[in-house]
């Protein structure tokens, strides 16, 4: 389209003339001719330039006409007016226009909108949930603030504006039907009713008591009696109005805390589409903070989504506290299951499985912290498989068709609940109370801390995750897999289901029993649930067949008879599982916490934190640190990743300063000497003492699973070469490494720092990811392929050289840039290297002995202190609990030390094998030849 409208400049005015022509009958009446021939109406205006605007001048002193007016400044004193009223009018409504014209004239010019990648897409094991769901449109919405809210309204503009937060949750929907379900049903469910006769008579045993007795009957009236009360004190209590209330409240909150609590459009809308469906949703956020249980139901009350019941720990059910976060959702759990004489709390899990089971029945959605609490690193922490097992047992038994499960990740720019230093040098956690609650948030108040960012993964089907695991799980799953092995009988997560499902079974196949189908339960609109018919009639209460996993999976494994049974650590309620149950159970978690890892946006704060700590941990001037941010965001736009920032780096960088601290970042002016033409740099130095190294590294380690696996492939490599690359920056050394070699190092790597990082999903390979790093580094140029060698083994038994094997050869290039990059990679594990090493030297305590697992690892803490103390030691951060309980269980993995509880305490002892200080010597050399 061309444009006709005259352009800025051409003398023509595009609303109209800019003075009225004196000329036109309309306006020859409107002039003061004063016998010079002028007759404008603003020749008496302004005349006299000294200051007396508006004075009256005539003769020939005055300018002519034709030259635009300029208006003088305001007089004190105002002379008469000599105006008629209708002039005045017409000089008012052009002076308007000659404001307003400019202004129109030169119109804004929005710069487009930045390119941020819609990450958070489902897994390509995935293909059915991640087809349909993502278009060209949700990738280009965005991002949104929350805090931004539209005051568009054309009754009460004013007050709108004003109280814009109040109006807009009052128009948000709130009112849905959360169904309430009775103790009742939940007591005489058949599994708790199962739970109760299993506790009432090992107990009764034990006291001798017969059954039909009195004594018998007090003791199943004080187990039920246990029950109610367990479940009373569990149960969520959804409230729409305190959920609109809190909503509006959190406006006012997060408005002074943050400045800003950003989503991706995108993220939301695919929600919205998931929502749509009748199926159970899942949310599983990463936990970093115990702000984290209202931001997910509050986005959800923005999106007009009904709230989920959100798993809270029972340390949350304080006065006051506890009673809000029951009436959003939250329902409480044990962070530790009671045991009693070694056995396991039947009886609470049954009523916690039951419960979970019933509100998905209901119509709930579910939101659970896979971490089982929050992270005391700054990266994700190993799954905890408690709560996923019972989705899992819903499917395996046919209570649930199917569920969507949507990981998701927050991150913070600083952290609102201060930070895990005490915990990680080795104190015991401060319990949670009412008056510390009331003490953190009056502190909190007076804090700014900075920006907030909330990512949604993108939702994937159970269902479609089981049929694409090795094993099977339930004569649900066994009939699905039998009907079809591929994955074409796998309905996609956002469509709806089969109407007929036995019009798809193979002829000859007999039908299921007859059984009473469940009516859908058809709530408000957006919140319904339309259940599938379950194999048994379980939705009955104390008509149901218990339908445990590991009887479920027996039960249909017949190419496979003999499955060894295990007791699951990811069983709720403690039944015997099979190998193949826990495998799936853990493959599922797994894969959630990779997902969510990968959609995480990186924040200011985690990028300045890495730079300083593994690239500058001396210190750089802000000129150094702005370019090196620049390579930063480079490498995260490579990798895929979105940031929680943008605009100039050097204004990044000062905000990240500033949302430290002084207490983690020291701002010291540069010692250069600054030229004629520029100014003064800063020098921006970290604080490297204890106990502030270990906070400042808290946020670094949000980047560490992203270069996980880089890190592996260059500390494996660099532990191959023999001489200091350092020494030969920017030369050429005779440093050749073998591909092979570095391979078989860092899948051993790998192993040992297994329980620090997802390095992979459960579908990847950790080979071809490793193969894919070795590429990294030939594309940087640090390595250089020499060519295939051949390796060949002569046998005496035959001339010929049969056993001939090919491997590739690399020379090394380091370069300043390079060697730069391979040093913060190298630095990123050499902390956590150095913790696993004396925590394996402090194994020696063990010969011969046992010792609890928490005395253990206050003797491997206190000899790392020892050795910082006399600057034997690195890194402080590496006296920190987290890494050493992570080397325990890598300990016990690999079968160096073996453990058992007793009376509630875990107990450790060496294996035969590894029990003497000979024994311990080569495991110990391993972890010590990674460490440079």
């Amino acid at each position: 389209m061309v444009d006709v409208l005259p352009k800025v400049g051409d003398g023509v005015n595009r609303w109209g003339p800019r003075y009225p022509d004196t000329s036109h009958p309309r306006h020859r009446h409107q002039s003061r001719n004063d016998g010079n021939g002028r007759g404008h109406p603003f020749h008496n205006i302004g005349r006299n330039h000294g200051g007396q605007g508006y004075s009256r001048s005539r003769g020939r002193g005055g300018r002519g006409s034709g030259q635009y007016f300029v208006p003088a400044p305001r007089p004190q004193h105002y002379p008469r007016r000599t105006i008629d009223r209708g002039s005045r009018s017409q000089i008012n409504n052009l002076l308007r226009k000659e404001i307003i014209a400019e202004f129109k004239r030169h119109p804004t010019i929005h710069p487009d909108p930045l390119c941020r990648p819609f990450h958070g897409q489902a897994c390509a094991c995935l293909p059915f949930s991640g087809g349909g769901v993502v278009d060209d449109r949700t990738r280009q919405l965005g991002l949104h603030n929350l805090l931004r809210v539209s005051t568009a309204n054309t009754d009460r503009y004013w007050l709108t504006r004003q109280c814009c937060y109040v109006f807009h949750c009052l128009t948000l929907k709130t009112n849905f039907n959360y169904k309430e379900i009775p103790n009742k049903v939940i007591i005489q469910d058949e599994r708790v009713v199962a739970a109760l006769e299993q506790v009432v008579n090992e107990e009764a045993e034990e006291a001798g008591v017969s059954e039909n007795s009195r004594a018998y009957m007090a003791l199943l009236a004080k187990h039920t009696a246990r029950a109610h009360k367990l479940l009373s004190d569990m149960k969520a209590a959804i409230s729409s109005t305190l959920i609109r209330l809190t909503g509006y409240v959190l406006f006012k909150v997060f408005s002074n805390l943050l400045m800003s609590v950003t989503v991706h459009g995108g993220q939301q809308e695919v929600i919205e589409r998931a929502v749509q469906r009748d199926t159970p949703i899942i949310f599983v956020p990463l936990h970093r903070s115990h702000v984290d249980y209202l931001f997910v139901t509050w986005v959800l009350f923005n999106r007009q989504i009904a709230a989920p019941i959100v798993a809270a720990g029972d340390n949350l059910r304080i006065p006051v506290f506890g009673c809000l976060l029951r009436g959003l959702g939250g329902f409480f759990i044990k962070r530790r299951l009671d045991t009693c004489k070694n056995r396991r709390d039947v009886l609470y899990r049954s009523v916690l499985q039951t419960y979970v089971t019933h509100a998905l029945q209901a119509g709930y959605n579910l939101e659970f912290f896979i971490e089982g609490g929050r992270t005391r690193t700054g990266k994700p922490c190993t799954p905890k498989g408690g709560l996923l097992s019972v989705i899992v047992d819903a499917y395996s038994n046919g209570t649930l068709d199917d569920a969507l499960i949507i990981p998701i990740a927050i991150n913070y720019d600083k952290l609102l609940d201060g930070n895990f230093i005490r915990e990680q040098m080795g104190q015991s956690k401060i319990p949670e109370s009412f008056w510390g609650a009331v003490r953190a948030i009056i502190k909190v108040l007076s804090t700014n801390y900075g920006h907030a960012r909330i990512d949604f993964g993108q939702p994937f089907s159970l269902r479609e995750f089981i049929l694409n695991t090795k094993g099977s799980i339930g004569p649900r799953l066994a009939h699905s897999q039998s009907r079809n092995d591929s994955l074409t009988g796998c309905t996609p997560p956002l469509s709806p289901s089969p109407h007929n499902e036995l019009s798809s079974l193979p002829l000859g196949t007999a039908e299921p029993q007859e059984t009473h189908p469940q009516e859908p339960l058809v709530t408000e609109k957006g919140h319904q649930r339309s259940l599938s018919t379950p194999s048994v009639n379980n939705h009955l209460p104390l008509k149901r067949k218990i339908s445990s996993p590991s009887s479920a999976v027996n039960s249909v494994t017949q190419n496979n008879n003999k499955l060894t049974g295990a007791r699951s650590s990811s069983s709720l309620f403690g039944t015997e599982v099979t190998e193949e149950y826990r495998s799936l159970v853990k493959s599922l978690a797994v894969h959630i916490v990779y997902d969510a890892e990968r959609c995480q946006a990186i924040m200011s704060t985690n990028a300045l934190a890495w730079l300083l700590s593994y690239v500058y941990r001396d210190g750089a001037t802000l000129t150094i640190l702005t370019h090196a941010l620049d390579a930063l965001q480079d490498s995260l736009r490579t990798r895929k990743r979105d940031t929680g920032f943008s605009g100039q780096s050097r204004d990044i960088v000062l905000h990240a300063v500033h949302m430290l601290g002084a207490g983690l970042v020291r701002v010291e002016q540069s010692q250069e000497q600054p030229s004629s033409n520029t100014q003064s740099d800063m020098f921006i130095k970290p604080v490297t003492l204890l106990p502030n190294i270990i906070e400042l590294n808290y946020y670094a380690s949000a980047l560490a699973p992203l270069f996980a696996v880089d890190a592996i492939v260059v500390t494996s490599l660099l532990s191959l070469v023999d001489c200091d690359l350092w020494s030969y920056k920017d030369c050429l050394p005779d440093c050749v490494v073998d591909r092979e070699k570095v391979m078989r190092r860092g899948l051993r790597l790998a192993k040992l720092l297994q329980y620090e990082f997802v390095l992979v999903p459960p579908c990847g390979s950790l080979t071809i990811r490793l193969s894919q790093a070795i590429d990294n580094l030939m594309d940087m140029g640090f390595l250089q392929d020499v060519g295939r060698v051949t390796n060949s083994r002569w046998s005496e038994d035959s001339d010929d050289s049969d056993d001939t094997s090919y491997t590739h050869q690399y020379k090394l290039v380091p370069s300043s840039s390079t060697l730069e990059v391979i040093g913060a990679w190298q630095g990123m594990l050499a902390p956590m290297l150095d913790a696993y090493y004396h925590t394996a030297r402090t194994l020696t305590q063990l010969v011969g002995k046992q010792m609890s697992d928490k005395e253990f690892i206050q003797k491997a803490q206190s000899r790392m202190v020892s050795l910082l103390e006399k600057g034997c030691l690195r890194y402080g951060e590496s006296i920190c609990v987290d890494p050493i309980k992570n080397a325990v269980k890598m300990f016990e993995n690999e079968n160096i030390v073996e453990s058992y509880a007793q009376n509630s305490i875990q107990l450790l002892y060496l294996s035969h094998e590894c029990d003497s200080e000979e024994g311990l010597a080569p495991f110990i050399s391993e972890i010590d030849s990674y460490r440079s």
